[in-house]
């Protein structure tokens, strides 16, 4: 049976452009490897689409981009995808992954409790910094490369066939590798401060669930 991906890549304000953006190298090693990919691009990342893909077409691996809360993970214009006490076994028998704002708090570990093999997000705000110069061209801002890139890698390395858990640390020694980089004596005090932001996601980034779940 053929690996399925289910990804939202809402892009409708700043924040969810670049996460849409920078989706795109999880979405170039998912074709390198073969797998099926479902991508619910801007109006698609919706409820009524996000339920009709799982139910038919049952992706283990799901990652959402967009804003959250303790007890959701929304979409295109923030309607709401999944929230705890409502759908959220919808994530039943799935890897999910989700960046966004806070939703690991409440519904990640409601979301496994529901059947989710696994639920890796952040517990708090994911931060990251941007250049206000390159809002139209996401992928060429080196300062969220400092942020999105380690971020990616939790996807990298499920689809590479690593286990949840050592795809969440894999992502943390991106994150940790920054942070010194930042605070080398090379680094110029104006970068230096994106350190704190990025230590801030590493420690706030939390794998529930079964760990050793593979996609």
């Amino acid at each position: 049976m053929n690996k399925i991906l289910l990804i939202t890549a809402p892009d409708h304000d700043a924040t969810t452009r670049y996460l849409s953006a920078w989706s795109s190298k999880i979405l170039e090693l998912a074709g390198k490897k073969n797998i099926q990919v479902i991508n619910l691009k801007r109006k698609k990342a919706n409820i009524k689409e996000l339920k009709s893909r799982i139910l038919k077409m049952k992706p283990l691996f799901v990652i959402f981009n967009g804003h959250g809360s303790n007890n959701c993970v929304t979409g295109y214009e923030n309607e709401v995808l999944i929230q705890s006490g409502r759908n959220e076994k919808l994530l039943k028998e799935k890897i999910v992954y989700a960046i966004s704002c806070r939703s690991a708090a409440e519904l990640g570990p409601e979301s496994v409790n529901a059947g989710a093999l696994t639920y890796i997000g952040y517990a708090n705000d994911f931060i990251f910094c941007h250049d206000d110069h390159k809002i139209s061209r996401p992928l060429s801002d080196q300062i969220a490369k400092l942020f999105l890139d380690p971020s990616n890698q939790v996807a990298v390395s499920l689809i590479k066939g690593n286990t949840s858990e050592t795809s969440s640390r894999q992502s943390k020694k991106f994150f940790l590798r920054n942070i010194q980089k930042l605070l080398s004596s090379e680094a110029s005090q104006e970068s230096s401060q994106y350190a704190k932001f990025l230590w801030w996601d590493m420690k706030h980034q939390v794998c529930l669930g079964d760990g050793s779940s593979v996609f």
